[in-house]
């Protein structure tokens, strides 16, 4: 018999090894593919109106590929691990190292190209599948789905980094390693160093300790210590997981009644919680991460329209000079159907500074314009003005000048501040932020005297804004070819406020659909990572509790030997699964609920915000409803090889 049918027959026998490493390297390439088609889309690349999807992108694409990286390296090395001893046996047989290399070179590859093109078959019809259920979800019908180079190009190139690196690795520690140690390669004991519950205790204070500070401090620094205490966070959760079985163990001695009935079940999780330290906190993280996530932007998204209403009061609204926007009210009305048709002539006066290169400007708005706009009954004396600040409360600044000084005729005239107002009753667009408000008479000589140019501000408010999108898209099209015919405007503030933008529409129905495309893209883009994560995670935890199931095996028949029952065995792996399967969950779910209890601060706590905690709930529990089926297909698969 030669060494070819030898390897051919230990392959056959193994076979079960090679497809579930196969499996997991054709996953990877599935999970690369499915994000390659979002990232690379050529409506989610394409124009400033998706700009803020594109950077996003990189938060959980930056997770895929740690994720990714850890994933294929882990399947490979317990690949390896797995047939260190039949290399050994090899060896004795004959085989030189340069006879394993060659044949860990030919597997590997195989089973890459293999995978490859399994994983881009799948990773084709599921996105599809997925692209087609979630954008009729959140309705974006005009997002199209494709293919292109870039898709395949990045994601065979991103594996073939990973796969590559693992191979090398394994084919080095193959190739140093003596004939000895890969004899009995699958003998050794993994031992298990640092077992103290004062460094557990450490960890957890670290763990909690991060979190409290970044609470109290989030608000107040605007998050720039986020980074740092969240790694800090992840570092107290690492030794607490390392050293939690230890701790409990130490716990448990104290009632030694409860100690040693469950003697066995304790130290075989202390092993396996220091084993899979760095899984289950992998585990762990995505599942918060994932959580976490999808719960912002399902909030960001379910509010497209709330946000859409606040941001403009009026349905539409533009600034007209002479030249640009130039629309008649016949025009208007029959584009609209219009309820309320409110115009009101801005000032926009620029000053010259004296000690900086630049201009100060200032928006001014007559007194009887702004009653009108705001339903008030304020009345100015000559010389007085209102700081009017169209923002909401919350987020507007307080820092105004008690008086402002013009130069009129080459004098200066001071005007004195007699009140302030903050409230949000114009429309999203430049030069509507902050103006000046002064009484009719000083507003008409203002307007003969200073230099500036006078914008008209239209707002509007039809019958039914959500029926408006062809209006104002007609609406803006209309403009865009009348201002193209028409010189340019001159203003000193013009390199920092383009034509463009200052005459731009901005309505309510044009920022919900920028609102619910943008949002409803970073929705459907976590909801499909978190699916892919879902079962790289399950994957995880699978391949290593299944990796080990000969070594288990052994352990299980020589414990049932000397009397252990076959109920005993049941309740035993019963809660070890339970322990691994549901630790990762609780925790997860848990860290991410706190870090948006901590990013709610900043809009009035998470219980102002009841949406955000119905949508946390929402997703947590399906995370949790699947999590479940999967602990108990594990289960089941676990003791029937186990008993069976």
């Amino acid at each position: 018999m030669t060494f070819n049918h030898i390897v051919w027959k230990m392959a056959k026998v193994n076979y079960k090894k090679y497809i579930f490493y196969y499996l997991c390297n054709s996953f990877a390439v599935m999970f690369f593919f499915m994000f390659s088609t979002i990232y690379f889309n050529s409506r989610v690349e394409q124009g400033k109106k998706l700009e803020s999807l594109q950077d996003a992108l990189s938060i959980p694409g930056a997770v895929l590929i740690i994720f990714t990286v850890f994933f294929i390296s882990y399947a490979h090395s317990v690949f390896i691990k797995q047939r260190r001893s039949e290399f050994g046996l090899f060896m004795t047989l004959g085989m030189a190292k340069r006879d394993i290399a060659k044949l860990l070179i030919l597997e590997n590859g195989v089973i890459a190209i293999l995978s490859i093109i399994s994983g881009i078959l799948a990773g084709a019809v599921f996105s599809r599948l997925f692209f087609m259920l979630l954008m009729n979800l959140v309705e974006l019908n005009e997002v199209s789905f494709h293919f292109s180079g870039k898709m395949f190009f990045y994601s065979i190139g991103a594996f073939l980094a990973v796969f590559l690196l693992a191979v090398g690795k394994s084919l080095f520690q193959t190739l140093r390693s003596s004939l000895v140690l890969s004899m009995k390669s699958n003998r050794f004991a993994e031992t298990l160093k640092m077992r103290s519950p004062l460094i557990g205790g450490f960890g957890l204070l670290l763990l909690s300790g991060s979190l409290l500070i970044l609470y109290l401090t989030y608000e107040t620094s605007s998050g720039s210590f986020l980074p740092l205490w969240t790694l800090a966070m992840f570092l107290g959760l690492y030794i607490s997981l390392n050293q939690s079985a230890s701790f409990l163990i130490s716990l448990a001695k104290k009632f030694p009644g409860f100690y040693y009935r469950r003697l066995l079940f304790l130290r075989s999780l202390d092993y396996k919680f220091k084993q899979l330290t760095s899984i289950i906190l992998l585990v762990t993280v995505m599942i918060m991460i994932t959580i976490f996530y999808s719960t912002l932007l399902l909030t960001f998204y379910k509010a497209s329209e709330k946000e859409a209403v606040i941001n403009n009061p009026f349905d539409v609204g533009f600034y007209q000079s002479e030249t640009k926007n130039s629309i008649s009210d016949k025009e208007l009305n029959g584009l609209f159907d219009i309820k309320e048709h409110l115009e009101i002539p801005i000032l926009n006066y620029y000053e010259k500074l004296e000690y900086v290169d630049g201009y100060q400007t200032y928006d001014i708005m007559s007194l009887d314009d702004y009653n009108m706009l705001t339903s008030s009954q304020v009345k100015l004396g000559k010389n007085e003005y209102l700081f009017y600040l169209n923002s909401e409360p919350e987020y507007a600044h307080t820092d105004i000048a008690n008086s402002i000084k013009f130069t009129l005729n080459n004098e200066a005239v001071t005007y004195t501040l007699k009140d302030r107002v903050i409230e949000r009753t114009v429309n999203l667009l430049p030069n509507a932020y902050e103006f000046i408000v002064v009484n009719e008479d000083d507003f008409d000589y203002l307007r003969n005297e200073v230099e500036g140019y006078e914008l008209n501000l239209h707002l509007i408010n039809v019958d039914n804004w959500k029926d408006s999108e062809s209006d104002v898209d007609e609406l803006i099209e209309k403009f865009k070819v009348n201002n193209q015919t028409t010189p340019s405007m001159v203003y000193p503030d013009m390199e920092h406020t383009s034509e463009s933008e200052l005459f731009r529409v901005a309505s309510k129905i044009g920022d919900y659909q920028t609102n619910k495309t943008t949002n409803g893209m970073m929705f459907y883009v976590t909801t499909f990572l978190s699916i892919m994560f879902f079962f790289g995670t399950f994957i995880l935890l699978y391949l290593n509790l299944f990796s080990e199931m000969d070594t288990e095996k052994l352990k299980y028949r020589k414990l049932n030997k000397i009397g252990m029952s076959t109920n005993e065995i049941k309740q035993n792996v019963t809660g070890e699964l339970a322990t691994i399967f549901f630790v990762p969950i609780i925790l997860g779910t848990t860290l991410a609920f706190l870090y948006l209890t901590i990013l709610s601060t900043d809009v009035g706590g998470i219980m102002q915000n009841p949406d955000i905690l119905m949508h946390f709930l929402q997703i947590a529990g399906i995370y949790v409803i699947i999590q479940v089926g999967s602990y108990f297909y594990a289960r089941q698969k676990m003791l029937s090889q186990l008993i069976h």
